[in-house]
């Protein structure tokens, strides 16, 4: 059965009082935090010249009241903290808030001491801050021998950050976060302002948003604990905007600790190319322990992991009219607008509920709300909390119920028919206005009306080019297939009008795609201007078809290459009536089309980019290698002979192993000769033998040992397996892993390790090409003498011993120090992670036996207990170190020693 998730009627928690000004005036709240920064099912709503207001929510009722001035109205929402006194019974509740009154603004500390007898003491105190408001009050880790409360740190939409004291308010520094973004633009940033913030813990940073890059930590000091925002940042500079995604430590101003030290530490600072561009109405949420990144502006909402060095779009999903979201437990995501309520799954980009915003309980005047926003989201009740105009509200998300054994909820399948049922949304006129999906045709699609102007343009299109007017017959097609001209050659034309843009159709050039994939178009205009660029030609001499390039300088023909759209199959089908599929045909179509490509660029650069567009076949990719070897003068017979594959067999009597190791010490004297060939990783013709020898690994040896046998020449298999020697000696496989003799310091970066499959497999395709026929029968060695067969492969066999032999020594050593180096790496996470009491007292650990100094070969490291514990009543303490002590040596198992003998 599959798991339904259920969006229930909101249900009335308190009707708030309407700001005073009733036109600007607005409702903000948020979430009350108690003792070590733990969210309490409370909530702060702050209303704009009326009051400060906390509400319990699951009670439903009106816990403490904070009243305003009447001009007073606030910046951000409030931040309350309700925390016990370690040294008394007193319990504390602190709400700070900020509020502006024209161009003044100030902070407000409401501080309330309830006694044991139950008497309360109320207290209140003021702070002038900077002319930027407020947007956002955070509180900072609590410091010893002080207030549980701790300091508190105001970030201005300016971006400047106030670090205020908790009992007092008094500012203790303030700091800019500019100076940390104008580090990463360039020019000066005309304007900068702060669109969201969000503060966390050091822990929570490491085991979320940054577990895959511990070393952004490598800049905080240590044995301080900072307060961290992550923030997303607007800049314009030269009349250009740009977003990044800062993360900031603010370090605490009492302490004598950080006396001389840096208060505002930038730890990361990222551009972020969100999706909404310019769009003012764009709002975002990081959720830190899952490192994500939501960005919701008008019609859609998109999602960023920000786990790695650059934030990168997971998924994207349409939310039509949507007013606010709101992140539930992984992976869903809860969007309200102001008629119903979607609960989506941004992993599978599906849909599991909808629901109409049933209003109907709340009072006449809010049943037709001007505003729907989501506040926060109670995991332990599944309750989500909203305001309604000026009404809370509270909407319960059923899971689905287990039935038996515990389901994993959420995946994709349970969102098919699951989506809004007729009762729950009611039904809605037709609209004259097409949804965002369907609201064009894919290109191509067939219909009657399409067809005809489709054949329409391509008799205009062929009349411009029976004129001889290449220029206005490539603007036609450049049009179809939505591409642009280059931008330097719109800043030289100095013409306007009609003259300017004749001028720039007849010299610019198009606009080549480098970082992002070309626009889909109609494949019937592909074929048509296949059609065009190429003719089919038949000859006396050569009875198969063979392609010709027409033409070859044209925008037209550069396109088809690097967009990827000259496969053999678009050939076939574009020139349906002259080709058959017969497999002789087909390899003569890929040769002469890769002669053409060289025809157009002889530099190999077209060519480079035919390599990385298209998909290619065994005999394109063959075709291709054989081609750039050619002009490399890598196969021996060619008109510049440099290498000579005969060099490799030597006309001297069998004299054992010695012989065989001068053959392999020529043959790493000839890769100096090849190196300007194989060593220029900026060369078109490096680049392209590479990815060609990548991609035909990649295809099934079963199929390319076939096209090796019928389109290459056994004496160019033999070229193909002398380049694999080279490569196999100049990555240094054939040399010993621990032989300091063959150490090079050139400072060359080694090659990766999946290099030596690709070598190896290819190899054992080259051999299975020629055949253990060939070989026997010395038909691979008519070019050369016919004894020499057997020195052939025994020197083959030897190179390739040799590689084994370093990788078996690099398996043996990963094996003896692999299981040491990974638990010492776990090991220094966990204690990185872990806080303790004393930590400017260093721990020694003294080993005296022997056996003790060993490798520590199947260790493990264990979850080390935490510093704290939940006690009856919700209260949290601290352990003591009897009991810490007493759970650390209930995990320890029993030690043996065994002895290990190689």
């Amino acid at each position: 059965m599959a798991s339904e998730y259920r969006i229930h009627r909101p249900y009335v928690l308190a009707a708030l009082p309407r700001p005073l000004d009733h036109t600007d005036g607005r409702i903000v709240a948020r979430e009350v935090y108690g003792q070590k920064g733990r969210k309490r099912t409370e909530l702060a709503v702050g209303i704009d010249g009326e009051t400060a207001s906390v509400y319990n929510v699951p009670a439903s009722r009106l816990i403490t009241s904070y009243p305003i001035p009447p001009q007073d109205s606030f910046t951000c929402p409030p931040y309350s903290v309700r925390a016990r006194h370690s040294t008394s019974n007193d319990i504390l509740r602190c709400t700070f808030i900020s509020t502006k009154n024209g161009s003044s603004r100030k902070m407000t500390l409401f501080k309330d001491v309830v006694h044991p007898d139950g008497k309360t003491t109320s207290t209140t105190s003021t702070q002038t801050l900077p002319a930027s408001p407020v947007r956002y009050i955070a509180g900072s880790p609590t410091p010893a021998q002080s207030s549980p409360i701790g300091d508190v740190v105001a970030v201005c939409e300016s971006g400047e950050l106030v670090y205020l004291s908790g009992e007092s308010l008094s500012v203790q520094w303030s700091a800019s976060s500019k100076s940390a973004v104008q580090d990463v633009v360039a020019g000066a940033i005309d304007h900068f302002e702060v669109e969201y913030v969000s503060s966390t813990s050091l822990a929570e940073l490491r085991d979320g948003m940054f577990k895959n890059r511990l070393e952004v930590f490598s800049a905080l000091p240590k044995g301080l604990e900072p307060t961290l925002f992550v923030m997303v940042t607007k800049s314009m500079s030269q009349e250009r905007m740009t977003r990044h995604l800062v993360v900031l430590a603010a370090m605490p101003g009492n302490s004598s600790n950080s006396a001389g030290l840096q208060k505002l530490i930038p730890l990361d600072v990222t551009p972020i190319g969100t999706s909404g561009g310019g769009d003012e109405q764009t709002t975002y949420q990081v959720d830190i322990q899952s490192g994500l990144l939501l960005e919701l502006f008008p019609g859609s909402a998109s999602i960023y992991d920000l786990g790695g060095a650059v934030p990168k779009q997971k998924s994207a999903i349409q939310v039509e009219g949507a007013e606010s979201f709101l992140r539930l437990s992984r992976p869903f995501l809860l969007s309200t607008s102001l008629d119903s309520l979607s609960l989506f799954n941004y992993q599978h980009r599906s849909i599991h509920a909808k629901a109409a915003l049933d209003l109907s309980e709340l009072p006449l005047e809010s049943q037709s709300p001007r505003t729907c926003q989501l506040l926060t989201y109670l995991r332990s009740q599944d309750l989500v909390v909203a305001l309604v105009d000026n009404v809370l509200v509270s909407i319960q998300i059923e899971p689905p119920k287990a039935h038996g054994k515990r389901r994993r909820a959420g995946l994709l399948i349970d969102s098919i028919g699951r989506g809004s049922s007729m009762e729950m949304c009611p039904k809605k006129l037709r609209s004259e206005a097409p949804s965002m999906e369907f609201s064009s045709y894919v290109p191509g699609t067939m219909t009657e009306t399409y067809l005809a102007k489709h054949n329409e343009e391509v008799q205009a299109a062929d009349e411009l080019l029976g004129n001889n007017e290449l220029a206005k017959w490539e603007d036609v097609l450049r049009q179809k297939f939505n591409m642009g001209f280059r931008q330097e050659a719109e800043q030289k034309s100095g013409a306007t009008g009609d003259e300017a843009v004749a001028d720039l159709q007849e010299s610019a050039e198009w606009e080549w795609m480098t970082e992002s994939s070309y626009p889909p178009v109609d494949r019937r205009w592909t074929m048509y201007a296949i059609s065009q660029v190429f003719s089919v030609e038949t000859s006396l001499d050569e009875p198969r078809p063979k392609l010709r390039l027409v033409l070859a300088d044209s925008n037209v023909t550069t396109y088809l290459v690097v967009a990827g759209h000259l496969t053999l199959s678009n050939l076939m089908m574009a020139f349906r009536a002259d080709l058959s599929n017969e497999p002789a045909e087909c390899r003569s179509l890929a040769s002469s089309l890769i002669d053409c490509i060289i025809e157009a660029d002889a530099s190999m650069t077209l060519l480079l980019n035919y390599l990385q567009a298209t998909k290619l076949g065994e005999v394109e990719l063959l075709l291709a290698i054989r081609i750039l070897m050619l002009s490399m003068d890598l196969i021996s017979g060619t008109k510049d002979k440099t290498l000579d594959t005969t060099r490799l067999l030597t006309n001297e009597p069998h004299d054992g192993n010695d012989k065989y190791e001068m053959d392999l010490d020529d043959l790493e004297r000839e890769i100096a000769v090849t190196e300007h060939y194989l060593g220029d990783e900026s060369s078109s013709r490096s680049r392209g033998l590479t990815l060609a020898f990548t991609k035909l690994w990649r295809l099934p040896a079963v199929s390319t040992v076939r096209a090796l046998r019928a389109t290459i020449q056994t004496e160019e298999i033999l070229a193909f397996i002398y380049l694999l020697r080279i490569e196999l000696v100049r990555g240094a496989w054939t040399s010993l892993y621990i032989d300091p003799t063959r150490f090079e310091s050139e400072g060359n970066e080694p090659p990766p390790d999946g290099v030596i499959t690709l070598i190896a497999d290819l190899l054992g395709r080259c051999l299975d090409a020629i055949g253990a026929g060939g070989w026997l029968f010395n038909d691979a060695m008519s070019w050369a003498d016919k004894t020499e067969a057997g020195d052939f492969l025994t020197a083959l066999k030897l190179e390739v011993t040799a590689a084994l032999e370093g990788i078996e020594e690099a398996v043996y050593l990963n094996g003896v120090v692999g299981e040491a180096v990974r638990f010492g790496i776990t090991a220094g996470k966990r204690w990185a992670s872990r806080q303790t009491w004393n930590s400017s007292k260093p721990i020694s650990v003294h080993l005296e036996a022997r056996e003790s100094r060993m490798l520590p070969l199947g260790l493990k490291t264990k979850q080390l207990p935490t510093m704290d514990k939940v006690v009856s009543g919700g209260e949290v303490v601290q352990r003591s170190m009897r009991e810490t002590g007493h759970l650390i040596s209930r995990n320890v198992e029993a030690y043996s020693l065994e002895k290990i003998a190689v």
